[in-house]
């Protein structure tokens, strides 16, 4: 086993007003006597990031920062994974924080799964809290990961996971750079390749809200280029499956469902005939507009309400 039981990885971009919040709450963790680094990646930040980071490192021999030019979440994400030397990695995002006390550790060592989950708590703009997609069966049992991820809508915000370091490396398992909602490829696509997998029943993450984040922004070329890229994932995704009948039949749930989240927002967010269009039309080339039909009412509505509408 390494020494380091845990990478934390954090990407930060103008990350100040909320940063500190984020690494306070690594630092509060009991990490069980386990060794652990923090990799904080300085995405081009031009506010305080970098000043606030050169005074955490002044009292904290666990953690590396890495200062590189503005290329994006992935990209920090993946020059993060490249000199981590944890045997688990685990994202973290600069305006998020932890929310457990207590590390996991004698569960990860004990049962060495490619990948565990955690319970996520969100805090909405109203600063109430509440579950978000919890895994409640089936908690602290091994199990194939294909098994899991099968008739599964599966949650795909990485840091809602352990990821065991060697099992993405020999697989090759990286962020899509320039992408958004690279979560939607790289998840699903882990998930497909991996042997194990365990739900913790551990409250760990707290995700916050925040207005102009990459799900909340209002701005009509932003929520364009998110939609894109989340066709851009389902076209990665329908690649993976392709090679081979068993990562179809565990990944096409997931699939599915993702078309549905790609037309919720394409309606939601009403953009102009000319650009439903556009997704929908790239939509139907992959065989995923009209919507494949499922056994469930809800799904069915939508269906038929996406038929009807667009």
């Amino acid at each position: 086993m390494n020494t380091l039981l845990i990478s934390f990885i954090i990407p930060a971009y103008n990350a100040e007003p909320y940063l500190r919040e984020c690494l306070d709450s690594i630092e509060r963790l009991d990490m069980q006597g386990r060794g652990f680094e923090v990799i904080v990646v300085n995405d081009g930040s031009t506010d305080g990031t970098s000043a606030l980071l050169s005074d955490y490192q002044k009292r904290s021999a666990d953690m590396v920062v890495i200062t590189q030019e503005n290329r994006g979440l992935s990209a920090a994400r993946n020059a993060g994974m490249k000199v981590a030397k944890g045997e688990y990695l685990c994202f973290v995002d600069a305006d998020d924080h932890l929310f457990a006390a207590k590390f996991p550790a004698k569960m990860l060592e004990k049962y060495q799964a490619d990948i565990f989950s955690v319970n996520i708590l969100q805090k909405g703009f109203d600063g109430k809290r509440s579950s978000y997609h919890r895994y409640v069966p089936d908690y602290e049992k091994l199990m194939s990961a294909q098994d899991f991820m099968r008739d599964r809508n599966l949650q795909p915000c990485v840091w809602g996971y352990f990821w065991r370091a060697a099992f993405l490396r020999e697989q090759n398992l990286v962020f899509v750079e320039g992408m958004l909602h690279e979560d939607e490829a790289f998840t699903p696509h882990a998930f497909a390749l991996a042997q194990t997998f365990m739900a913790l029943n551990i409250d760990w993450y707290e995700r916050i809200l925040r207005h102009g984040s990459i799900t909340t922004t209002t701005d009509k070329e932003r929520q364009k280029k998110g939609l894109r890229d989340m066709v851009a994932a389902l076209q990665h995704l329908e690649n993976v499956a392709n090679q081979a009948p068993e990562l179809r039949a565990c990944m096409q749930y997931k699939m599915d469902y993702l078309a549905v989240d790609i037309l919720r927002l394409l309606l939601r967010q009403r953009h102009v005939k000319a650009f439903q269009s556009e997704i929908t039309s790239a939509l139907c080339v992959m065989g995923y507009f009209p919507l494949r039909w499922h056994s469930e009412w809800k799904y069915c509505l939508f269906n038929l309400y996406t038929r009807i509408r667009l």
